[in-house]
């Protein structure tokens, strides 16, 4: 029966990646830059609730990427990397998750940046900055209004509003990633239950003394 219920909840990914190819192509061209989307695992199946309720975030995510993440044409070609930037979409199955990757070719983030950032607004000190991994550098961006850029884009910002979207994906009993190398690119990492319609429980009757799942 369970298998049954969250067979006609799920729908594929790909209908949720279906409209980033376009704002993508617009946004590069707004930018003066040149990008393409690679989408991966379109078939993999999520609950259409969870799908409906990620749409914002992996916009402002897609978004991100082209704005922040990928460098213009001449400055990636003067590095040997193709003029045209990559962002890659891709759904795989988890076990009983589903995990969404939002990945770009671009200049990738620099942890020592990100450090001088956090010590700068207040919210680390130089030590507890020389203590950290690159990871739980990464991780900084995802706290409230986190910028590592002086002045904001009107597009998007790099940290700005990437607290909400980590909100929005723990509220779905998921977590998010971030992964990056310097020069390489960058990819935030969603991952989440396949289905919220069914949830493992755990019955206790006090006064009978059974228990049930």
């Amino acid at each position: 029966i369970q298998d049954s219920v969250e067979s006609m909840r799920l729908s594929q990914a790909g209908t949720l990646f279906a409209s980033f190819p376009r704002a993508v192509r617009d946004l590069a061209r707004e930018l003066g830059k040149e990008a393409r989307v690679v989408v991966e695992g379109g078939h993999v199946g999520a609950d259409q609730q969870i799908l409906d309720l990620l749409a914002d975030p992996l916009l402002h995510l897609v978004r991100n990427a082209v704005d922040h993440g990928l460098e213009p044409a001449d400055a990636r070609e003067a590095t040997g990397k193709p003029r045209t930037g990559t962002i890659r979409l891709s759904a795989r199955h988890a076990g009983r998750f589903v995990e969404i990757r939002v990945g770009d070719d671009g200049r990738g983030l620099d942890p020592h940046v990100i450090g001088d950032a956090a010590v700068r607004r207040g919210l680390l000190s130089a030590s507890d900055v020389d203590r950290m991994s690159d990871q739980e550098l990464f991780q900084q961006l995802l706290r409230p209004a986190f910028s590592t850029r002086q002045v904001v884009s009107d597009v998007s910002g790099r940290g700005v509003g990437l607290d909400v979207d980590k909100s929005t994906v723990e509220d779905l009993g998921g977590s998010l990633q971030i992964q990056s190398e310097l020069g390489a690119g960058t990819t935030f990492v969603l991952r989440l239950p396949v289905s919220v319609a069914i949830l493992d429980a755990l019955v206790l009757d006090r006064e009978h003394g059974w228990s049930r799942s």
